[in-house]
């Protein structure tokens, strides 16, 4: 009976430490995510993406900071592994020699500069007040592209996050501001015939890239198979917003309870019409160059200190799509 009673506890031993084994072999990868502000419309993709992830043992733990540099920053010191930030922010951390390196885009350029329709063409902006989110940022390059182009000098004022300089312009402390589609139609909505659109840069610079998801190159060399992992979830999000927009409200709804109801339509219009979000992951060679191109003319990045290569990694993107195929 001893015998027996040796023989069963052993087994025991030897299952438990099986299943303990098995736990860790199954345990849930984690990649901590960086995003440069509040969640938005435009997040609303991968953060669906991340939801499927976790059904497959990928858990992805997101963190929102206030600005775009903490973000870059954050992933360059190793405290998070993937991130999304304005393209120009990426490009000049590789200018500066950091080791990051772009792997698909998050949105498109979907900026818009917004005035009061007492302004008629961007020369009256000459002095006057015009906000953006943060230095090296696409909303930086984009009104110091249009002081040069219109050789006009504004008041220039940092104010970070879209939403906050759009509810500064309706009370009257701005004069202008590139604002996201949500804040455009914000505005619109909530002061009727007093704001217009002075400038669509979507519309201008179809080329421009705009958030772009990027990495380390250390990280993306050790974990490619994540990385590939994340690309194709969040590929995939895009996808299915292009076939349902209907779900793109829905899950809005659900992600971002802050969102006006009434102009979910409206934004989801708008995000189609714009293909904000790239059913390819928008990072190809063509829109890399013409941007990294705009960002010179705009003086934000020093001409010939950047090409391509050194700020752009295709390579698990071109896998994902030579996986799940083009569209």
């Amino acid at each position: 009976m001893t015998k027996w009673c040796v023989r069963i506890a052993a087994l025991f031993v030897v299952l438990t430490l099986g299943l303990i084994g098995g736990g860790e072999a199954q345990a849930q990868k984690k990649v901590r995510f960086a995003y440069p502000s509040s969640a938005d419309m435009g997040d609303v993709p991968s953060l669906l993406a991340w939801e499927q992830l976790k059904k497959r043992g990928v858990e992805v733990v997101p963190t929102f900071f206030p600005k775009t540099d903490l973000a870059v920053q954050a992933v360059v010191a190793g405290e998070a592994d993937i991130g999304s930030a304005a393209g120009i922010a990426v490009v000049k951390a590789v200018e500066s020699g950091l080791n990051v390196r772009i792997i698909a885009e998050q949105v498109r350029n979907e900026w818009q500069l917004v005035t009061p329709v007492s302004f008629k063409e961007p020369k009256q902006l000459d002095g006057k007040r015009v906000g953006y989110h943060a230095p090296i940022t696409v909303t930086e390059a984009l009104v110091k592209w249009m002081a040069q182009h219109y050789k006009i000098t504004p008041n220039w004022m940092i104010i970070p996050g879209s939403d906050v300089r759009a509810e500064a312009l309706m009370r009257g402390q701005l004069d202008a501001t590139p604002a996201e589609i949500v804040d455009v139609l914000n505005i619109l909505s909530a002061k009727p015939g007093r704001f217009h659109v002075l400038i669509s840069y979507a519309k201008i610079f179809p080329q421009l890239v705009g958030s772009m998801y990027f990495t380390r190159a250390d990280y993306l060399q050790k974990e490619s198979a994540t990385v590939e992992s994340v690309l194709e979830a969040v590929l995939r999000a895009y996808r299915s917003a292009e076939e349902r927009p209907a779900s793109v409200k829905e899950n809005a709804l659900r992600l971002l309870p802050e969102t006006k109801p009434e102009l979910i339509d409206a934004i989801a219009g708008s995000y189609k019409e714009l293909r904000i979000w790239d059913i390819n992951g928008g990072a190809g060679k063509e829109r890399g160059e013409a941007s990294i191109k705009f960002f010179e003319e705009a003086g934000l990045l020093k001409k010939g200190a950047v090409n391509f290569q050194q700020a752009f990694d295709t390579g698990p993107l071109d896998r994902v799509i030579k996986r799940i195929g083009r569209k």
